[in-house]
């Protein structure tokens, strides 16, 4: 009898260990990108390369369309490790550090190939030095997308904006952009925009074809002027409390992952904007317009830009002189 009772036992203990073995720790991750869409698709797939790296013992549970909040109410929860990750975009991650926001500057990369370039190689380190103090551990660099300038007129001249009402989200980057060609920022939230189009409260609303064609804006305003004013840099991040506390196996996998091929911005930047290429061909089959800008004219834009990117660093100190610097030099080194 008690032969069997020690085996009983010693099953028990077999199966409980067995059973620790395989155990889950699951991450949840806040975005809020719907799942089908690209943003879907790239968070499914880091999900499944951390479960692969980690040979199992994570597991990441995403959470999309904000189901956990806002961004900014989102990230704050990862830093203080009740969000164990999350999707966001780098005017998030300014809360958090606001030097880090000055990746926005719009108009400050010559292409989307350089910033890719200068993201990967030169801003990265110093970015996740930056927010890990905070309680953030920046993964990877995202993509939002490029940003244009959607109306119901041609916007081919800066001197075209002068007195225009310029719709925008709040932020300082935002704000004093806008004024640098005389038009007027007005306030607005993405669910006011349209209203704001219809009645004349704004004559211009700047933004990305994956927020123009799906909220109806395009309707409204059906003239697209392509230039290219902001390229929209996110991060992949997890919470620094979460990532400390996981084995250091388990950490190693999560850095894995995010270094995989798949995740270099130069990867993710295409997924985006061959998205991109597929709301303009349909904006254009549905008798949108779109104009496209020669040298001449994308300069009479970004010719009065450089005093600016100035002023933005000179607001964030000794810290944004630093920022503003890594990415000069970032630029030189990625001219090629």
């Amino acid at each position: 009898m008690k032969t069997i009772k020690s085996l009983a036992i010693a099953g028990l203990v077999a199966l409980a260990t067995a059973s620790s073995a395989h155990a889950e720790t699951v991450l949840k991750l806040a975005t809020a990108a719907p799942e089908q869409t690209p943003w879907g698709v790239q968070v499914n797939r880091l999900a499944e390369l951390i479960a692969k790296e980690s040979d199992g013992r994570l597991k990441v549970e995403p959470y999309f369309n904000s189901q956990l909040g806002t961004e900014n109410d989102t990230l704050a929860q990862l830093a203080r490790g009740r969000i164990e990750m999350g999707l966001f975009t780098v005017s998030a991650a300014g809360q958090q550090a606001p030097e880090v926001g000055l990746m926005q500057l719009y108009g400050y990369f010559d292409n989307n190939d350089q910033r890719a370039c200068v993201q990967d190689n030169h801003l990265t380190e110093d970015i996740r030095a930056r927010l890990a103090p905070k309680g953030v551990y920046f993964g990877a660099w995202a993509e939002v997308g490029n940003g244009y300038v959607m109306s119901d007129r041609e916007i081919t001249s800066a001197e075209d904006l002068k007195g225009l009402k310029v719709g925008m989200s709040v932020n300082k980057i935002n704000t004093e952009h806008w004024k640098v060609f005389g038009a007027n920022p007005v306030p607005l939230s993405p669910g006011e925009v349209a209203s704001a189009a219809s009645t004349g409260l704004i004559d211009v609303y700047p933004t990305v074809y994956t927020f123009y064609i799906p909220s109806g804006l395009s309707k409204i305003y059906p003239v697209v002027t392509e230039y290219n004013y902001a390229n929209g840099p996110g991060m992949w991040a997890v919470s620094q409390r979460v990532l400390d506390g996981l084995s250091e196996e388990d950490q190693a996998a999560i850095k894995r992952a995010f270094a995989d091929p798949a995740f270099s911005s130069k990867a993710i930047m295409d997924e985006i904007f061959a998205f991109e290429d597929k709301m303009r061909a349909l904006h254009e089959s549905q008798g949108g317009k779109i104009v496209t800008l020669d040298d001449a004219q994308i300069a009479s834009f970004r010719d009065k830009l450089p005093p600016w990117w100035e002023a933005m660093a000179a607001d964030h100190g000794d810290d944004g002189k630093a920022i503003l610097k890594l990415m000069e030099d970032g630029k030189a080194a990625c001219k090629g």
